[in-house]
């Protein structure tokens, strides 16, 4: 019990240390904004209103999306499952729509292309982790076949993260650390892993003057992905321990493109798709936990169902046996006084 516990300390302050190096590196990266463009005497119009006008508008929906469904819940899992499903591809087309209404340089033109493309790889996730290998994962059974389906699962959405990215102001912006990162989170090392390294050598085959550091951080991004599973208790860790780990990497994968890119590329590079990356990015884990926090639920309510079931079982058992004891000890009454009348 207390190895127990010391390793479970141990754990603790190593995800802690690791916490206060993204931390650091946010800083850095915040820092070296700042002093480049007042050095350059640049001013950075970053659009607060356009911003908050696209974020706030997409919590509400996820906030009004995730209190409906959970009404849902009493009506049965399937029904659960098929509303997610279809509200999420019917904010696929909305976004999908009036993206290709507006203007592209416009804003908010490339936060409802990104969502969109967020829509597509969430549908595919709902649909795996209806899946009973990802479902087993969550219970914590780590066997060669679930992991290999998951490992299968999250590299083909890496790679369609890489592939179907999109462009503002000539710079590409996508979602496949945020996938990767998942791999490792729900997958542990054996999944986040090796789907970093193919999707990161894959990043690095697109070429670009941001193809090395891009490449590496989505190695990375598998790598810390998976040692917070580990240090998680081998599962996927709380859903606020997985949105502030995602928020911090997206600063480090930018502060990795500052340092390996020319500071007249990257630092206009950073300021075109940081905020639009970050956005997407911490959307995506959100409702990615969403997913497997209602997968939990569901599953813990089936054990629970299940228990019931058994018990109510064994006392319809026990209850049986007593009749039948009862009749037995009749029976015996009977025979003693036939007995009794005989002699």
């Amino acid at each position: 019990m207390i190895r127990k516990i010391s390793q479970s300390n141990a754990n603790y302050l190593k995800m802690n240390i690791l916490y206060l190096l993204l931390i650091i590196s946010n800083v850095v990266l915040l820092v070296g904004l700042i002093l480049y463009y007042w050095q350059a005497g640049v001013s950075v119009h970053l659009e607060t209103y356009d911003y908050f006008s696209t974020v706030i508008p997409t919590i509400i929906i996820l906030g009004f999306i995730t209190s409906r469904l959970a009404k849902l819940r009493e009506r049965g899992s399937s029904l659960y499952e098929m509303a997610y499903l279809i509200i999420i591809t019917i904010l696929g087309l909305i976004t999908s729509y009036f993206s290709g209404k507006s203007n592209t340089a416009v804003i908010f033109g490339p936060y409802l292309e990104m969502f969109r493309i967020l829509c597509v790889i969430l549908i595919f996730i709902l649909m795996a982790t209806s899946l009973s290998q990802f479902k087993e994962i969550m219970q914590g059974k780590l066997s060669r076949k679930n992991l290999l389906v998951c490992f299968i699962v999250f590299l083909l959405l890496a790679l369609y993260a890489s592939r179907f990215h999109i462009r503002v102001n000539g710079a590409p912006a996508n979602v496949r650390c945020m996938v990767v990162m998942l791999s490792g989170l729900f997958g542990g090392p054996v999944v986040g892993i090796p789907v970093g390294i193919i999707a990161g050598a894959y990043r690095f085959t697109l070429g670009g003057v941001t193809a090395v550091p891009c490449a590496v951080s989505t190695v990375i991004s598998g790598i810390v992905g998976s040692l917070v599973f580990w240090w998680s208790g081998k599962k996927y860790p709380r859903p606020f321990a997985a949105v502030v780990l995602m928020f911090l990497f997206t600063g480090f994968e930018m502060l990795m493109v500052v340092f390996a890119t020319p500071s007249d590329i990257s630092f206009q590079y950073v300021r075109d798709i940081y905020p639009l990356m970050l956005f997407s990015s911490v959307i995506g884990v959100i409702l990615f936990s969403i997913v497997v926090n209602d997968k939990l639920q569901d599953m813990e309510s089936e054990d629970v169902e299940d228990v019931v079931d058994e018990l109510a079982e064994e006392v319809g058992q026990s209850e049986e046996i007593q009749e039948l004891r009862d009749e037995i000890g009749w029976l015996k009454k009977e025979i003693r006084e036939l007995r009794g009348d005989d002699e």
